[in-house]
């Protein structure tokens, strides 16, 4: 689909190779990165733990991950995939069962210790996966935390939008399939306010590859 406008609310950001565009919230800050997969952007409102990220994840590597993590016992098998080079998201697993896998690997990639459960997962008819995530975080004093806040638990809740693309080789030569993905996240008292329908906003803008280019385009 072609890139849509950024709304009144949020701000148009380009990646400088021209692999993807977004709209994030005014008043994120981006921090800088030279990363040509895993995670490539990353900006946010700090403070309020709110962010917006763009991951690229080689789907052979995803899936290797996978297998390793789902190896260990009482876990059940490994889910088949499409190896390196599957056509469509859904070569690579199911929709649920793929959000399930970005998921976990969203969870290993922030240090382990977290769930992630899929609360909602669905094709969105242009071949991109839209997927919604709520991760209770550790509180190390509940007791305080009801004292300040007023609540016992953390939970985030984070929007995707998770596209087929590619990505550079490790080794060089041609580029290798890769899941990339937009992630907008924020504390559940924070989502059900203000900034939950400016991140669904911002996961929803992502583009990569030729949509990306036509938003560069577009913006000169």
């Amino acid at each position: 689909p072609p890139a849509a406008p950024p709304p009144a609310s949020g701000a148009l950001v380009i990646d400088g190779a021209s692999r993807f565009s977004l709209t994030v919230p005014r008043g994120f800050v981006a921090s800088k990165r030279s990363a040509s997969q895993g995670t490539l952007y990353v900006a946010g409102d700090f403070p309020r733990a709110a962010v917006v990220s763009v991951t690229a994840w080689p789907v052979s590597e995803l899936l290797a991950a996978e297998a390793a993590a789902r190896s260990l016992p009482g876990l059940p098998a490994v889910a088949s995939g499409a190896g390196a080079s599957p056509a469509a998201l859904a070569d690579i697993a199911p929709p649920e069962e793929l959000a399930r896998i970005l998921a976990r690997a969203r969870d290993r990639e922030q240090g382990g210790g977290l769930s992630s459960e899929v609360t909602a997962a669905a094709p969105d008819g242009a071949g991109r996966l839209v997927l919604s995530l709520s991760t209770e975080l550790p509180v190390a004093n509940p007791d305080e935390l009801e004292r300040q806040r007023g609540i016992r638990r953390l939970v985030r809740r984070t929007a995707g939008t998770v596209s087929l693309g590619s990505v550079p080789s490790p080794a060089g030569g041609a580029p290798v399939a890769a899941v990339v993905a937009a992630w907008a996240s924020c504390l559940a008292e924070d989502w059900d306010g203000q900034l939950g329908p400016q991140l669904r906003d911002a996961a929803d803008s992502f583009r990569w590859g030729e949509p990306a280019a036509a938003a560069v385009a577009s913006s000169n």
